[in-house]
C-alpha cells in the first residue's frame, strides 16, 4: 500500500532556481590550483611519511619496520641541517611543526610523555 501524500502548494519562487551561466562555473570546474614543483615535492615527502607511519606501525618484516622507524625518526627529529629535515619541511609548508608532529604521531607520542612524567615524579 502506497501512502497518500497530502497536496501542498509550494510557491514557484521557492522551487525555481535562479538562472546561472556556464561561465560562472568555469573557474570552479576547470581551474586547478597551481602548486610549485618544490611544494609538490615537500607534500610528497610528508605524504609518504604518513603512509609509512600508518601502514607499517605493526609490521613484522624487517624492511617494513625500517620504513616505519625511518619515518618515525624523521618526524621526531629537531635537526635543521638537512634541507628536507622535518622542521624545515613544516616551515616551508607554513605548518606548525609541533602540531604536525602531534597529528602524525597521534597516540604514539603519548606513552613517551607519560614515561617522562613518571620519571619526574620519582625524582
Amino acid at each position: 500500500m502506497v501512502p497518500m501524500m497530502s497536496p501542498v502548494i509550494i510557491p514557484e519562487e521557492l522551487i525555481a532556481s535562479e538562472p546561472a551561466l556556464p561561465v560562472q562555473f568555469h573557474e570552479i570546474w576547470h581551474k586547478t590550483r597551481y602548486v610549485s614543483a618544490e611544494r609538490s615535492l615537500l607534500l610528497s615527502v610528508v605524504w609518504q611519511v604518513i603512509l609509512d607511519l600508518q601502514k607499517y606501525r605493526f609490521a613484522t618484516r624487517r624492511r617494513q619496520q625500517r620504513l616505519y622507524m625511518d619515518a618515525y625518526r624523521w618526524v621526531i627529529s629537531d635537526d635543521r641541517h638537512w634541507p628536507y629535515a622535518f622542521r624545515n619541511v613544516a616551515e616551508l609548508l607554513n605548518v606548525d611543526a609541533e602540531r604536525l608532529r602531534a597529528e602524525l604521531l597521534g597516540a604514539q607520542a603519548a606513552p613517551a610523555s607519560a614515561g617522562d612524567e613518571d620519571r619526574a615524579e620519582a625524582a
